[in-house]
């Protein structure tokens, strides 16, 4: 594959054998079968994931790159959210192919579970040239891309699975990259692709977890060929050099968020969350934990525990791949582990993460790669027979544990019997296992048959209680609320749903709302709404409509009742005020405060913020006084990333925006360029001369514009050098990926 081992016949079946058996494991998900149909449980993938994958899906097929989201907590950079996948060239492959059509939650299912297939393919090609042998590739495969790491929680969060899936083809390109190879463009351009989808999935810490096998990989199989580390360095720094400048525009944007976020002022025990030492033995009992995401298999732990008994410390593979599974392992524990704060200490942009148990995907890549290269060799007799030792010692404490829980009370029958049949699936494949290595090797691929067995069966059992339930998807990720349910007004109403109909859902229909879910929240806003007394809130940001629960007491704001919804089993009500708040301001008062002192005076029922507005900074405004007549404020235009206004004052002011202030606001007033200041710690202010005027705020972030200038200059140098080139060519000795 790639030159060395051509693909053939039996590659081709085997990559269809792969696709074939994920899709049938998730077929119930798309299937149009009523009496098949399944769907994804509530959660990360229908309230947070699915409605931003639509936003960005309508409006890539309109041909506009979705840079901001008004309708999540009043205001979202969309595109410095790298969750949003808004340059993730898969979505806007989707968008292509939908031809015009909505995205729909089987569609959004169906590419989620795609890219296991996709990650299938490539484990399948990397493990193939590493061993040499399409048994040992297959294995690998399966046990990869049905690991409990992918099949568990991150089916919930479909930007892991999207990172992770570049992973094994990054290391394919590398590998390929070091060795002698015919076509080393190829490579080149593959590695250089890989590296930069693995950051546009959508995962930055995973991106993280992929970059550093990556690197550790890279680093063994140069210093493997001492006459040529130089030029593989340089192919080395080539691929990363070039991959990150595919991904500058999300890269540079999300780096502008980040100094804004509220995620900056997290605790270390909130950042060092990680596996309780007891779940470690989820590796072995794949239900002890809901998600098993270090369970890779049964054979697959057999054969890597032959590996690291055999050839640790004399084989450079083995040793690579064992220390990532214990370095994994360590990361997995997060502050569980006595050496982990010094570890963070010594890394600490790892504290920008959090949930350290996600560092399972190394555990569960090294254990794979550990039992692919120990493939070939026939395990030695002393490993088989402690290997069946081992397994009839086991079979006896299942067997004294069964008749235990027969003497316990039968009240506790059900729930013992449940734990005990979940134990006997491990050890029914260790058995397994244990009689295939007798015949091995006349029995690999029966060995590759229970793996898929193994794995398959758990992912199955995973989806059906973690994360599936037998109902119509479209049913379960269909918002609670229609915009055409809403008064007709301009601009739009903006709703408080007041947190009782959790999600971006308002995204997907297009209605503002003041909460959402995101990964990388602003401060300033988070605080604003949680300490400013609601009715200030709603008059700055120009609410109009709220639910409510049917058992609260009626809000002290005259309104409408306007239907009764349902949303996950709870019945809200919809009411609109009868005298909406106004989105749109002048303000002929002005102060300076911090942002401390800021939230102070907005908590204080004695100041009146529609008549002084708190800014950031100074902004001198000569002749502010109270007008005689009243200012004319008309909305002329609005688009997500564009405002237009005719505004009419008697006096100098400031216009109050009552949307969120975020770096990347510009504003002109009669076309020239004016100052978007920040206004009560987290809305926009525009100083307006008196007169009549017209003002244009547009998002046009720098980050944005220089990330697409940097990408397009990676991809032309990229195109370039597609021209015939040698890359490494040692003596005689093969990459580190190729020994065993």
């Amino acid at each position: 594959m790639g030159g060395r081992h051509p693909i053939g016949l039996a590659d081709s079946g085997i990559l269809l054998a792969l696709a074939g058996w994920i899709a049938l494991l998730y077929w119930p998900f798309w299937s149009g079968d009523p009496r098949m149909q399944a769907a994804f449980r509530p959660g990360d993938l229908t309230e947070h994931h699915y409605p931003f994958a639509a936003y960005a899906h309508r409006r890539l097929q309109t041909g506009q790159l979705p840079l901001w989201d008004p309708y999540t907590l009043g205001g979202h950079p969309f595109a410095a959210d790298i969750q949003a996948q808004a340059f993730y060239p898969v979505r806007w492959l989707t968008a292509l192919l939908a031809l015009g059509s909505p995205l729909g939650i089987r569609g959004y299912v169906a590419e989620t579970i795609a890219h296991l297939i996709l990650t299938a393919w490539g484990a399948y090609g990397f493990f193939r040239r590493i061993s040499g042998d399409r048994a040992a590739a297959a294995f690998g495969a399966f046990a990869w891309s049905l690991s409990g790491y992918l099949t568990g929680y991150p089916l919930q969060d479909p930007p892991i699975i999207a990172s992770a899936t570049w992973l094994p083809w990054l290391l394919w390109a590398l590998a390929g990259l070091f060795s002698r190879s015919p076509h080393p463009n190829r490579w080149r351009m593959l590695g250089i692709f890989a590296w930069a989808m693995a950051f546009l999935g959508g995962h930055t810490q995973t991106a993280f977890y992929v970059y550093a096998i990556a690197l550790a990989f890279s680093g063994a199989q140069i210093l493997r060929v001492p006459s040529a580390r130089g030029q593989g360095l340089r192919e080395l720094l080539h691929v990363l050099v070039l991959g990150t400048g595919w991904a500058a525009t999300p890269l540079l944007a999300t780096a502008e968020l980040i100094p804004w976020i509220e995620r900056t002022s997290w605790t270390f025990p909130q950042r060092a969350g990680g596996f309780e030492l007891w779940e470690l033995w989820g590796m072995f009992w794949p239900q002890l934990t809901l998600w098993s995401p270090l369970y890779v298999g049964i054979p697959t732990v057999v054969l890597a525990t032959y590996g690291l008994t055999s050839g640790l410390g004399k084989n450079a593979s083995i040793s690579l791949w064992g220390g990532l599974a214990g370095l994994g392992l360590l990361l997995t524990l997060g502050g569980e582990a006595a050496l982990y704060p010094a570890f963070v200490r010594g890394f600490p942009f790892l504290e920008f993460f959090r949930n350290q148990e996600r560092a399972a995907l190394i555990v569960a890549w090294s254990l794979i790669a550990l039992a692919v290269l120990n493939w070939p060799p026939s395990p030695g007799e002393s490993f088989q027979r402690t290997l069946g030792l081992l397994t009839g010692i086991i079979g006896l404490l299942l067997m004294g544990i069964l008749i235990g829980i027969q003497a316990q009370d039968s009240t506790q029958w059900p729930r013992l019997h449940r734990l005990f049949s979940q134990a006997m699936w491990p050890w029914g494949a260790l058995v397994g296992t244990w009689l295939l290595l007798r015949a091995w090797p006349r029995t690999r691929w029966a060995l590759v048959a229970l793996l898929a067995l193994d794995v398959g069966s758990v992912a199955w059992r995973t989806a059906e209680a973690g994360h599936r339930v037998w109902q119509n998807p479209e049913r379960i990720a269909a918002p609670p609320l229609d915009p055409a349910s809403l008064p007709a007004a301009w601009p739009p109403y903006r709703v408080d749903t007041r947190g009782l109909a959790s999600g971006n859902w308002p995204a997907q229909v297009g209605i503002e709302d003041l909460h959402g879910s995101v990964t990388l929240s602003l401060r300033a806003l988070e605080r604003f709404r949680r300490e400013v007394p609601g009715e200030r809130v709603w008059a700055l940001m120009g609410v109009g409509c709220y639910l409510q629960r049917p058992d609260e007491p009626p809000l002290p704001f005259p309104s409408q009742h306007l239907q009764t919804i349902s949303f996950h089993e709870s019945t809200l009500e919809l009411y609109c005020l009868e005298k909406p708040f106004s989105r749109f301001h002048m303000i002929y008062e002005a102060m300076v405060l911090d942002d401390e002192t800021a939230i102070r005076a907005l908590r204080d029922a004695a100041f009146d913020p529609l008549r002084t507005v708190i800014l950031d900074r100074p902004w001198p405004m000569p002749g502010l006084s109270v007008p005689s007549v009243p200012p004319r404020i008309t909305l002329q235009g609005w688009a997500p990333e564009m405002l237009r206004l005719d505004v009419w004052t008697e006096r100098p002011g400031f216009l109050v925006i009552g949307d969120v202030w975020y770096p990347g606001w510009r504003a002109w007033i009669d076309g020239r360029p004016a100052p978007v200041l920040r206004a009560y710690t987290t809305l926009r202010a525009i100083p307006i001369p008196a007169g009549a005027h017209q003002v244009v705020l547009r998002y046009e972030p720098l980050s944005v514009r220089a990330g697409l200038v940097l990408s397009g200059i990676a991809i032309l140098i990229t195109l370039a050098g597609l021209g015939p080139r040698r890359l490494l060519r040692p003596s005689r000795p093969r990459g580190l990926g190729s020994l065993r």
